[in-house]
């Protein structure tokens, strides 16, 4: 009929203007009616205000959070290249032990060769 306002049909509507005229008469509905629309103001009013509060500060607090994030930025950066630079050390160091361990098993397997052939010339 009327159509939907916020979930309520247009029957549900027209019953509560009618249960209004009833319980206040029609003298003081026009009373009512000034009264919810100065509330229905003063609620907007404070919204507003509410609002341009938090805009207000959303610079402050984004600025802030610009600053979280570089120096967290930094940080991380700095870890990163320890973390790296560690790395690439403990590679080197861990390649020269390798090496060395393999020079020292080729020369000990040269010398039990050497050993087992003079072994077996004698025998």
């Amino acid at each position: 009929m009327f159509g939907t306002i916020l979930f309520i049909s247009g029957q549900e509507i027209i019953f509560a203007v009618l249960i209004a005229l009833l319980l206040f008469g029609s003298k003081e509905i026009p009373k009512l009616a000034r009264t919810f629309g100065r509330g229905m103001k003063e609620f907007r009013k404070a919204t507003d205000d509410i609002k341009r509060e938090f805009e207000n500060s959303t610079p402050e607090v984004m600025d802030d959070f610009k600053a979280i994030k570089k120096n967290l930025t930094k940080e991380v950066n700095e870890i990163k290249q320890n973390l790296t630079k560690d790395a690439s050390e403990i590679t080197k160091n861990l390649n020269k032990d390798a090496n060395e361990i393999s020079k020292n098993l080729t020369k000990d397997a040269s010398k039990v060769a050497k050993d087992v052939k003079k072994n077996l010339d004698i025998g």
